[in-house]
């Protein structure tokens, strides 16, 4: 009896230790599990921070609960996916400023590279989400204007080209081995320029050559580190002329019609022409953003 009662206790004490492997691995709560937690890490400029227009005059955009992050945030949680939040963007950030000489949103020597960097080494063992949404303020000032400059371009280009790696190596040394990473590419909101007519069509032509080519050293840059890119150029349809009939305007190529749609760049005083994301272009980065998830995550 004695020796049947150890083996019993025994073989109970094995099933115990398996499941208690099993649910560190697959923990369950019920009907709302959580598959996962973890943490999302948001870096970038003004769109990483949900930025959009107030309406009031001589008033700044300001930031929003609305961006992209919050709704990878909220998508997740219907699958059972938990993640904590950091947003540490900073308006006007470019690749340069965040590798050599900082922003306005930090005092030095601190900056929004040295504070990911520091986030991703106290979580070193978490499960952890990246994204990365840098390399449109680096050629924005050079297409906001009614002309485009074509040596502010390449100017802009070159410094992505020679900054953006060394930052997403300094990411990548600071992540545990449960991080994700996913770089983001853009739309062009400066297509707004094809409404006014005439020589604003040229310029939109313009803006479009200069944000495919910025689109292209991006995925070049991110695949060279082994980061995914989220497909916003192909959400915002950059590529994609054909005639469609825009409501209030007539008929414009595709392109034209999704940045007047996603953005408020074709949208009148008091609130426009602004170049961020409105809410629906938010949701369309972050559509963007999950199709790029891990397979497990998306359910």
């Amino acid at each position: 009896m004695f020796v049947q009662l150890v083996r019993r206790l025994a073989v109970v004490a094995v099933a115990t230790a398996v499941i208690g492997a099993y649910l560190l691995v697959h923990p369950f709560t019920g009907s709302s599990a959580t598959v996962a937690t973890g943490f999302y890490l948001d870096i970038g400029a003004s769109s990483s921070l949900g930025y959009q227009p107030t309406g009031i005059p001589k008033h700044n955009s300001h930031r929003t609960d609305t961006a992209y992050a919050n709704d990878v945030v909220n998508y997740l949680a219907t699958r059972g996916v938990d993640l904590r939040l950091r947003q540490i963007g900073c308006p006007g950030e470019t690749v340069e400023s965040m590798l050599l000489s900082g922003d306005h949103c930090y005092t030095l020597p601190q900056r929004q590279l040295l504070t990911a960097e520091q986030f991703l080494q106290a979580n070193h063992d978490a499960v952890g989400l990246v994204t990365i949404d840098l390399g449109f303020n680096d050629v924005r000032p050079c297409l906001a204007a009614a002309v485009v400059d074509p040596t502010c371009v390449a100017m802009g280009l070159a410094n992505v080209t020679r900054d953006l790696t060394p930052v997403l190596n300094a990411l990548k040394s600071a992540a545990g081995p449960n991080v994700h990473f996913i770089g983001i590419d853009y739309g062009d909101p400066f297509l707004s320029k094809y409404l006014q007519g005439g020589v604003h069509v040229t310029a939109a032509t313009q803006t479009l050559q200069a944000m495919s080519a910025l689109d292209t050293d991006l995925i070049r840059l991110y695949h060279a580190s082994k980061i995914p890119v989220a497909n916003v150029a192909g959400a915002f349809q950059l590529d994609n002329r054909t005639p469609t009939m825009l409501k209030g305007v007539g008929v414009v190529p595709l392109n034209v019609a999704r940045a007047c749609q996603l953005t408020w760049d074709c949208t009148g005083y008091p609130f426009g022409p602004d170049d961020h994301p409105n809410n629906a272009g938010y949701r369309v980065i972050a559509s963007a953003i999950e199709a790029t998830l891990p397979p497990a995550w998306r359910g």
